[in-house]
């Protein structure tokens, strides 16, 4: 095959295209995945609407220091229940509300006890309290119970039978709560309805008697709502490190839910063997198993130097009204010894990108495969023009 010179248009076009590789090797110019700082166009409050978004960038590089607040290996401390929970928990009492069965028993006076035998239970022959409030006693007749606790029903009622009893001795207890409830729902292994009881009930307390966490709780995410607001509770402190600060006493009408896991997904994309999603480890995923979940880093494509961790910290307005968008980005040399030991330390969150950055040859490769087939049509373009 002989060779032939190109013409110098053409030589000036590849020269240029070198020039441009070496002196934006970083920009969007180059064909393929680049870490780009063109801002975004987003909607605006309208559909019809567009904005120019600003974007507030941190800048965090993976280093030893970094690796003292963010490590995987930072063991979070045991902590007690804070002072306050240890007293409400010692001051819980129950109060009765309208459903409950309550078994009153004077001593020394059957005839005023229906007897449960052996086909009632205790909550079939007890005392119901009724929609107003009220329950019916002998001698007593109907007496307002809701809202009390065992305590004062007992001194109640037991006021109310001195004037028939002498010193009656009372003793009230509830045969079946049926008046307050806590529902578990999501991703537990029994979602049901929790009676609240005259012991006190703690977050923990009904997770376990749902059966326990489900294999696709989101156990970061566990959420509490409780009249109109709702509270984000990580509770993964609390079951794998025992810190019972996170715990939290329940009442009547909160819902419990845990979420599952499957929203809580890294994504891998750049250099790597396998680019893909990946779901988040119970105990967490480092960048290094990241990594290792997309086969590795492409050793003939990929800069060791350039392996990025992109993570969304949310939306805001700023003073002019306009949108910012707040991203943390890690950035992690790999090209160094101590490069994946940083990575085996470095916790992933739910939603990181995970971006390897391509090495200059593979930008230089990707340029010319798309540079070329301009320069031969051109050619052919000027040998058919000769020709005529």
């Amino acid at each position: 095959m002989a060779f032939r010179s190109w013409p110098a248009r053409q030589l000036a076009l590849l020269a240029l295209g070198t020039a441009a590789i070496t002196g934006l090797s970083g920009c969007t110019i180059v064909p393929g995945s680049t870490m780009s700082r063109v801002p975004s166009t987003v909607f605006g409050d309208t559909p019809d609407e567009y904005e120019r978004a600003n974007v507030d960038i941190r800048y965090i590089p993976i280093n030893a220091t970094v690796l003292s607040h963010y490590s995987m290996n930072k063991i979070p401390e045991a902590r007690p229940y804070p002072e306050g929970m240890q007293e409400a928990l010692s001051a819980y009492t129950y109060n009765v509300g309208v459903g409950d069965v309550l078994t009153i028993t004077v001593w020394e006076h059957p005839e005023l006890t229906i007897p449960a035998g052996s086909f009632r239970t205790a909550a079939e022959s007890g005392n119901q309290v009724k929609a107003d409030g009220t329950v019916f006693f002998p001698y007593v007749g109907d007496t307002h119970v809701a809202g009390l606790t065992l305590q004062e029903i007992k001194q109640k009622v037991r006021n109310e039978l001195r004037a028939v009893i002498r010193n009656p001795q009372v003793d009230v207890r509830v045969a079946d709560y049926q008046s307050q409830k806590v529902y578990v729902s999501g991703a537990v292994k029994q979602p049901q309805i929790l009676p609240v009881t005259h012991q006190p009930m703690t977050l923990v307390d009904a997770i376990e008697q749902a059966g326990g966490l489900g294999e696709m709780a989101a156990w970061d995410r566990v959420t509490l709502s409780r009249d109109g607001q709702v509270q984000t509770v990580s509770i993964r402190e609390l079951f794998q490190f025992g810190n019972w600060s996170k715990d939290l006493i329940l009442q009547h009408g909160d819902v419990v839910h845990i979420p599952r896991n499957d929203a809580d997904k890294i994504f891998v994309l750049g250099e790597v063997n396998r680019p893909q999603s990946i779901l988040m480890g119970r105990e967490g995923t480092s960048l290094a198993e990241g990594l290792a979940s997309a086969n590795g880093i492409n050793e003939n494509r990929a800069d060791g130097r350039g392996i990025y961790v992109l993570r969304n910290t949310g939306v805001k307005r700023n003073s002019g009204g306009r949108l910012v968008y707040t991203a943390t980005v890690f950035h992690l040399n790999a090209a160094r010894a101590t490069g994946f030991m940083f990575a085996d330390q470095f916790p992933l969150q739910a939603r990181d990108v995970v971006y390897v950055a391509p090495a200059p040859i593979t930008r230089w490769n990707r340029f010319l495969s798309q540079l070329l087939p301009s320069i031969v049509a051109t050619d052919n373009i000027t040998d058919i023009e000769n020709a005529n």
